[in-house]
């Protein structure tokens, strides 16, 4: 394998941005598309490998420190490191001597006794010493409405690397809660299984109901007479419309219980719905509407607002 400072003409001191235009240069000379010669695509090929790793720094780094080895699939920086730290085997790298790995074909300074096949096995994540490392998760939102979250829902998504999945979301997940499919996540690089999909839930706002934990909230409006004569409401809610008894002479902000009309628990339980009870003036300037608004007032036995006191 050539030197990949070569490769990109420039040398081990250059600076990020000098690799870059000297790559640029050499891309636009040696692309297929415009260099047509038998050994254009090779050569286009070669510099961008090379560019690979000497225009990431992270990789230089590896490979000013490991030479060739750094490059390889599965190469262990951490281990690498280690086995350069053990008895003076700090040689490989600038000298490019990635073969040998410092060892000068006598033993080095580990007294002949490096077994090849555990040290490559060791460092490249194979051979005896080294288990198959598993695949990366991968993490994707899935957005939900309010009523798929309460019932559960059955949806096809796009895994990448696995095409369409059909998949079943529980019901009564939270918003932010995750679904895991085992073995949908990325593939092994080094002969381990796959990593998992991670779906992340997000349930979309409702127009009318919000969850409270387990339990489901709902304003409902009411008109002035329904406050204070009280009587049946019709409400609706996830399960269908249902009627309410109003309470007499309630007040703004008290609340009604439905129980088992909020979210899903365990055992086939499931939380309850509470009712907000709003009443609500009418939009209007019509004189006779504030004439009786002026009658109910004289009805007021003390100060509504006699609480806001400090």
């Amino acid at each position: 394998m050539r030197d990949l400072y070569s490769v990109l003409g420039v040398s081990r001191g250059a600076d990020q941005e000098t690799v870059r235009k000297a790559y640029k240069k050499l891309a636009r000379k040696y692309h297929p598309d415009l260099n047509k010669s038998a050994a254009a695509a090779d050569k286009f090929k070669e510099i961008n490998g090379a560019y690979d790793v000497i225009g990431d720094e992270e990789k230089r780094k590896l490979y000013d420190q490991f030479g060739e080895a750094a490059t390889r699939p599965g190469f262990d920086a951490e281990q690498a490191k280690r086995w350069q730290q053990a008895g003076g085997m700090g040689g490989f790298g600038r000298r490019g001597a990635s073969s040998d790995f410092g060892f000068g074909g006598g033993g080095g300074g580990m007294g002949g006794g490096v077994n090849m096949d555990d040290l490559l096995g060791s460092m490249f994540g194979g051979g005896r010493r080294r288990a198959p490392r598993r695949g990366a998760d991968v993490e994707q939102a899935v957005r939900l409405s309010l009523p798929e979250a309460l019932s559960g829902s059955s949806l096809s998504i796009q895994a990448p690397g696995h095409g369409v999945l059909k998949i079943r979301i529980p019901s009564g997940i939270y918003d932010g809660g995750t679904v895991r499919l085992r073995g949908k996540g990325r593939p092994s690089p080094f002969g381990g299984s796959a990593g998992d999909l991670l779906l992340r839930i997000e349930i979309e706002p409702h127009p009318v109901l919000r969850r409270d934990g387990d339990n489901l909230v709902m304003d409902v409006p009411l008109t002035v007479h329904e406050a204070l004569v009280g009587g049946p409401v019709e409400v609706p809610t996830l399960d269908g419309n249902v009627r309410v008894k109003v309470p007499a002479g309630l007040k703004g902000g008290e609340r009604l219980r439905l129980k088992s009309r909020g979210m899903p628990l365990k055992n086939d339980r499931r939380g309850d719905l509470y009712l907000v009870l709003r009443p609500t003036l009418p939009k209007t300037d019509d004189p006779e509407a504030i004439k009786l608004a002026e009658q109910l007032a004289a009805f007021h036995e003390e100060d509504v607002r006699k609480i806001l006191k400090f």
